[in-house]
């Protein structure tokens, strides 16, 4: 009497109730010689895991290695895709001897094609009969092909980390804390496996917890790690695949977060003030100084060496990044005075305490801007009990409405470009040479800040008429 398997939403993989109420998930298997199918169990509702996860532990990470037997004898085959396909590999076994030990023979597997490549169970056959016919007459048989390991988004994501790590991107530490904080649940999947459904579940999973700048950037990376190992691999299967995450496919709409906070001249004074103290201990004055006085990047500043200084001209030369222009910047005099103070033991002028490129400003900077800077603390509670937590809608746009306008060390740069703007001396093209933007589609976000003065001009024209 056949057996009464029921299926589950995953593909092949069904469950069933033992007596104990607990439930086994488990794929079938063609059993040799018989009609009945054989019972491989996957999984276990008793060991923590729901059926959603032991779904997509199956379809990810143990349906590509599974091997299938056939009715012929020899030839096996196991689940892939072509082209994001769902496709089948076949393969024949045999045993030779043992180079290393001739009293011993050896499994071979060998792959004879892809059933999307016209290749079936029968040719497959025919393909074993003839690789065992000359090992019995001596003659020589196909080299051995190694078993095709599955490739996973972890494979992929230590290739994209080598690489960039080793092309100074400078934002790599962060990529790698991204990877390893929200898309580990990707980490064995096999590359080619992923879809778009997989990052649309992990976006609307992330935003629960996340603002949505922090997911678009969750979903950068995860593309970023994707289009390297489709750029550089070698197989032909990772090279053909299609990015689920391309032009766009996977969107975070409605994102309005851009911070444009910037202090005014009596918080700037009062932050420089409460900053002092501390310039012969760290360097978050002197940092605070030079960001706010040049309106550069932090990883800019951070790759500042003595031969970008020019004490004469009272410049500082900020080479050009994938993000920006290159350009010079006059020194204040307070800044010329903290320049000046600085020791010269370092090729970089503002090293860390190991000698390195800094990467961030210490915490420190934030805790005292939060102490001095009325309402500037983010005051949603994102963590319980070391977990992050889900927030209601109300708290997701209160946290994103502080988020924006919450003072942070980023804002310097938007300081000194909005005190440009206010002071009504600079144009928009200036603005963007000070602050080495490519285009002024960046710097237009300061115009609303420049004196409005465009009817009065008008007017003047027509005032002798």
């Amino acid at each position: 009497m056949a057996t009464n398997h029921k299926k589950t939403a995953c593909k092949d993989l069904f469950y069933k109730k033992t007596a104990d109420n607990d439930i086994l998930y488990y794929i079938l298997k063609p059993k040799k010689g018989s009609k009945e199918d054989v019972e491989k169990i996957i999984g276990k509702k008793s060991d923590g895991i729901t059926e959603e996860e032991i779904c997509h532990k199956w379809l990810k990470k143990l349906r590509p290695t599974e091997r299938y037997s056939t009715n012929k004898t020899g030839v096996f085959w196991r689940h892939c895709t072509s082209d994001g396909k769902p496709d089948k590999t076949f393969y024949i076994t045999y045993k030779i001897l043992d180079e290393k030990n001739p009293t011993k023979k050896k499994t071979i597997e060998s792959v004879v094609g892809k059933y999307s490549q016209g290749i079936r169970e029968a040719y497959a056959h025919q393909m074993y009969n003839e690789t065992i016919n000359k090992i019995r007459t001596g003659e020589a048989v196909p080299i051995k092909r190694k078993k095709k390991q599955i490739y996973t988004f972890n494979n992929a994501f230590d290739k994209y980390i080598s690489y960039v790590k080793n092309n100074a991107k400078k934002t790599w530490k962060k990529d790698e804390e991204l990877y390893k904080n929200h898309l580990k649940d990707f980490h064995l999947y096999e590359l080619v496996s992923l879809t778009k459904k997989d990052f649309e579940d992990l976006k609307v999973e992330k935003l629960k917890t996340h603002s949505k700048r922090t997911v678009q950037y969750i979903l950068a990376v995860a593309r970023q790690i994707i289009n390297h190992a489709i750029e550089f691999s070698s197989d032909n299967e990772i090279k053909r695949f299609m990015n689920p995450l391309a032009d766009g496919n996977v969107k975070v709409i409605d994102i309005d977060n851009e911070n444009e906070a910037y202090f005014t001249y009596e918080q700037a004074d009062a932050l420089l003030k409460e900053l002092a103290p501390y310039k012969d201990t760290s360097l978050i004055y002197q940092l605070t100084v030079i960001l706010l006085h040049t309106g550069a990047r932090f990883s800019e500043v951070a790759s500042l060496t003595w031969n970008n200084i020019n004490m004469d001209k009272k410049t500082i030369h900020f080479k050009a990044t994938k993000g920006g222009n290159k350009r010079d910047i006059s020194m204040s005099a307070l800044l010329q005075k903290v320049i000046k103070e600085l020791p010269r033991d370092n090729l970089l002028v503002f090293p860390s305490q190991k000698g390195n490129q800094i990467i961030q400003m210490p915490d420190k900077w934030q805790v005292i801007v939060d102490r001095i800077i009325p309402n500037n603390k983010v005051t949603i509670q994102r963590v319980k009990n070391h977990q992050l937590i889900e927030l209601s809608q109300a708290d997701r746009e209160l946290l994103a409405q502080q988020t924006k306008n919450r003072l942070t060390v980023h804002s310097l740069r938007h300081t000194h470009a909005s005190w440009m703007a206010i002071s009504g001396n600079f144009n928009i093209m200036e603005i963007r040479d000070e602050l080495g933007h490519k285009t002024t589609k960046m710097t237009e976000r300061y115009a609303h800040l420049m004196p409005q003065d465009r009817h009065k001009k008008t007017n003047a024209l027509f005032d002798n008429l």
